[in-house]
């Protein structure tokens, strides 16, 4: 149930096992400066994220050793956002099926026994970072990312401004965004042209997103962590890996010159 506490909607996640914070959200980090992403003194972890229903801030802070989540939210996309707290954490994720048989994937499942694979359900937010790291430094593609959210973007609702919490541009202003702007931002017109294109059909993306996953009919299976796609059967050998798509809002492949 949601509650008005201090002009913020809350609500209190549980599960049966503990959930690191820092783990789980910590995927969707752009390096340490990410002007999305604060962690307080507190332990809180703090999000300014645009929802299909405007921007909004999240805070999330873990209690009982983990197993609860205070969520409380600020902003026209307050209600969007905790209502995606649940998948956010991985609550949906399915390990029930997965069974490795390489002996890396084995010992890793065994070390972490609690993995969770969280789901924003925002391609957008996943895609436009993503795009910006490809075929560069961690350090260079991290400040561009910075770059193009304190420009473009706008500082996120209820406490934001005090955090120096910023939410990224909407898609008109991705697509308004002149080329000389990118090259400032150190963005190659490869890279904008696609994030530029990405957000003139950014509604369409969305919608995709938004539909129910199907188990397909041909022999494959959803691999493990909510918004994947399907594994094909060749695929699930004792080499596969199990792969992600934007969509399910993992952050995108880093280069070792990251963080």
């Amino acid at each position: 149930m949601h509650e008005e506490t201090g002009g913020a909607r809350t609500l209190v996640h549980r599960s049966a096992t503990p959930c690191s914070l820092r783990q789980v959200l910590g995927l969707h980090r752009r390096g340490g400066g990410d002007p999305t992403y604060r962690v307080d003194g507190a332990g809180r972890h703090w999000r300014g994220i645009r929802t299909p229903e405007g921007p909004a801030t999240l805070a999330l802070e873990p209690r009982a050793g983990g197993t609860e989540v205070r969520a409380a939210a600020w902003g026209p996309g307050a209600d969007w956002v905790l209502g995606s707290v649940p998948d956010l954490l991985g609550a949906s994720d399915d390990w029930s099926g997965f069974e490795p048989r390489h002996p890396v994937l084995a010992d890793a499942l065994r070390r972490h026994p609690h993995l969770r694979l969280g789901r924003t359900g925002l391609l957008l937010e996943a895609l436009v970072p993503a795009v910006i790291e490809q075929k560069v430094t961690g350090q260079e593609a991290f400040a561009g990312f910075r770059m193009l959210v304190r420009r473009f973007g706008e500082p996120a609702p209820g406490p934001g401004p005090a955090l120096d919490l910023w939410v990224q541009p909407t898609p008109e202003r991705l697509r308004a965004v002149p080329s000389w702007e990118w090259l400032r931002m150190h963005v190659d017109p490869a890279r904008s042209r696609v994030v530029v294109t990405a957000a003139r059909v950014a509604d369409t993306l969305e919608r995709l997103v938004a539909l129910a996953p199907r188990r397909p009919s041909g022999g494959s299976a959803p691999c493990p962590g909510s918004g994947c796609g399907p594994v094909p059967r060749c695929a699930s050998g004792p080499s596969a890996t199990p792969t992600r798509s934007p969509s399910a809002t993992t952050t995108s492949p880093r280069t070792s010159g990251g963080r």
